[in-house]
């Protein structure tokens, strides 16, 4: 990759049907709330072009999947291609909380280890209706290693802060990625143009 081009990034949302995840990116990307979104069905892309903390912009291509069973497969397709992941559960929803370290498990299985993981609790303005404690949320992250928010989509908490926050690791991975194919080739040739002893 070219130093003075700017990195690419795909991020993929995972999580249950209708935990908000197209409500997230259309908040994130377009700063705006629906009410009556409609599930998605397959997937949407989404892009944005993120301004980084170092003065770098990062290319974000935003692959917002469907939760339903029938389009897991499909999902799986696309977490193999991925340089980030969001999984999502509703606060107000024990099941989709529960099958949280399913998508997790997914996710891992087809990915390498050190690909950034970001875990969001969404709908956090429906206090009243609470089912998840935050501390329910921030102990799972911590057993798999991996930042987590609660968000609101509603009146926009912390949305752009968790999707900073993993474009932020999206771009360090690249970059570690980056260098350690380089570091391969180098060694490859090395490898090749090296003279036999005898």
């Amino acid at each position: 990759m070219d130093k003075k081009s700017e990195y690419e990034a795909r991020l993929i949302t995972l999580g249950d049907s209708l935990v908000g995840k197209s409500c997230l990116i259309i908040r994130y990307i377009e700063d705006k709330y629906f009410t009556n979104y409609l599930s998605t069905i397959g997937f949407d892309l989404k892009y944005k072009l993120v301004s980084l903390n170092n003065g770098e912009k990062l290319k974000l291509t935003i692959h917002d999947t469907a939760g339903e069973e029938r389009f897991r497969a499909l999902s799986k397709n696309y977490i193999k291609k991925a340089d980030g992941i969001l999984v999502v559960y509703d606060i107000t929803n024990k099941n989709s909380f529960l099958n949280v370290e399913n998508w997790i498990k997914c996710a891992k299985d087809e990915l390498s280890l050190d690909i950034p993981i970001l875990l969001i609790g969404n709908k956090s303005d429906l206090e009243d209706e609470r089912k998840i404690s935050y501390k329910e949320g921030e102990d799972l992250a911590k057993k798999y290693g991996i930042n987590f928010f609660e968000t609101s989509c509603f009146n926009g908490k912390n949305v752009e802060l968790c999707f900073n926050n993993i474009s932020e690791k999206m771009y360090e991975y690249l970059k570690n990625k980056e260098n350690n194919d380089t570091n391969k080739k180098k060694i490859l040739v090395f490898q090749k143009n090296k003279k036999k002893c005898c």
